[in-house]
């Protein structure tokens, strides 16, 4: 890639509030007290912004590209959840008996399941509301598969992040397919609170408030610069004795590295995104991939503090859907629309 070929990219909006976000977070460091080489943390928003710059590079060059991909992806993993899964019962002797899916391989534990299969089940949702056929199989039944594969994990946090999509949805394109789509999720969490109960209700809150609260007590003693990029964190639980060095929540990770003026970057990075998607929300591959960013958005609230990691599985909820968005948007100014790429 030469440099005359990243100038117009970097001038994208959202490219440009990453590099300047990414920018003051490295300058964190001068403050941190990380025991990880600076070097190493240096790569990281290489890493992600390499990845933004090659989805805008593809919707100059290949606009088609980076959609087939996705869809062909979609489908592997639908497929990867349904043996996973059938292979899960197998061993189970086709009883669930209270034990949650975990998943295998780099999906080593349910949360990792439901982060990555929420990604794809997030797609496949999208991707059946901008479709014309409302009975549309193939989407259908992958969000099937998904879907039943997140429950298993006993997770609740995709759930939350998926009624979070259906509500962006329904309220970016308001008609019969939204209302369908607003009842199915109200039906289907009754169903879940019917029958399953525990997979809602057994974990309570998992200490969250209370993790939460040491974490803005820790902010409010640094409040504008944080502890730094990587800094040591311990949250004490005295009363229940517990430690925890992650706040289970992505902005409050913001908030303690970078303080109030990272997280300021951080929500304006957002903003432009959520506010470019609301205006262009008839295109579907921008309601595609916005929905896609909706989802990491609201799982990132009670999960997760790798904001700007190597690659891993925080990128499905952060940097893939901006990749996305951005790829959208560069397709959008050639008045294409490839959410519909052929299999």
């Amino acid at each position: 890639m030469q440099p005359r070929q990243i100038s117009p990219l970097i001038r994208n909006p959202l490219i440009f509030a990453f590099i300047i976000f990414a920018s003051y977070i490295i300058l964190t460091l001068l403050w941190s007290d990380t025991d990880t080489a600076s070097f190493s943390l240096l790569k990281r928003p290489i890493y992600v912004l390499t990845m933004l710059l090659s989805a805008a590079m593809l919707a100059m060059e290949r606009p088609p590209a980076l959609g087939q991909v996705m869809k062909t992806s979609a489908v592997i993993a639908a497929v990867a959840a349904a043996l996973s899964f059938g292979y899960y019962l197998y061993n189970a002797n086709f009883s669930l008996s209270g034990q949650r899916f975990s998943g295998y391989g780099a999906l080593y534990n349910p949360l990792l399941s439901a982060h990555v299969y929420g990604f794809f089940a997030t797609f496949w949702l999208a991707y059946w509301f901008t479709t014309r056929q409302q009975l549309a199989p193939m989407p259908l039944i992958c969000l099937a598969v998904l879907g039943t594969a997140i429950i298993a994990t006993g997770s609740r946090t995709p759930l939350l992040a998926l009624s979070a999509v259906a509500a962006w949805l329904g309220f970016a394109q308001p008609g019969r397919r939204s209302l369908l789509l607003l009842l199915t999720a109200v039906g289907t969490g009754l169903a879940l609170l019917i029958l399953h109960p525990a997979s809602l209700i057994s974990r309570g809150l998992s200490y969250r408030p209370d993790i939460w609260s040491e974490a803005l007590a820790l902010a409010a003693q640094r409040p504008w610069l944080g502890y730094g990029f990587d800094h040591q964190l311990l949250l004490e639980l005295k009363q229940a004795g517990l430690t925890f060095n992650d706040p289970h929540n992505i902005e409050l990770a913001v908030l303690l590295a970078g303080g109030l003026i990272g997280l300021a970057l951080w929500f304006l990075l957002y903003g432009m995104a959520i506010l470019y998607s609301w205006r262009n929300r008839h295109n579907s591959t921008v309601l595609v991939a916005s929905s896609l960013l909706i989802f990491g958005f609201f799982a990132g609230l009670t999960e997760g503090r790798d904001f700007l990691s190597r690659p891993k599985e925080h990128w499905f909820l952060i940097w893939i859907p901006f990749a996305l968005l951005i790829n959208a948007w560069l397709c959008s100014k050639r008045k294409t629309d490839f959410s519909r790429p052929p299999l």
